[in-house]
């Protein structure tokens, strides 16, 4: 299946979050028009315009994607939510979904 070009991240928000496109290798499942973004103040966390499993978020979300310990994982969040969100504040998500 063809995937649009994802939007769901506006020059605004990733500007503010100082968000950069990565190169690394994120997922296999992912289209290649979706996009992925490095967190800037976490290693390894990306912000990505589809799920770990290649589907595009709905309008104004994103998935944020780590590593826990039983591999990458993640959540799917509003773009205003993540915008609203403090370094701190994403840290504790992170932390908060790791174990699964």
């Amino acid at each position: 299946m063809v995937h649009p070009k994802s939007i769901n991240l506006s020059d605004e928000a990733i500007q503010k979050l100082g968000l950069q496109l990565t190169d690394k290798h994120v997922s296999d499942q992912l289209a290649n028009d979706v996009r992925v973004f490095e967190y800037p103040h976490l290693d390894n966390v990306f912000i990505m315009e589809s799920d770990l499993y290649g589907n595009v978020m709905p309008g104004e979300s994103c998935f944020l994607a780590f590593y826990g310990k039983n591999g990458l994982m993640g959540k799917h969040l509003t773009v205003e939510k993540l915008m609203g969100a403090s370094v701190e504040d994403v840290k504790r998500m992170v932390a908060s979904n790791e174990e699964g």
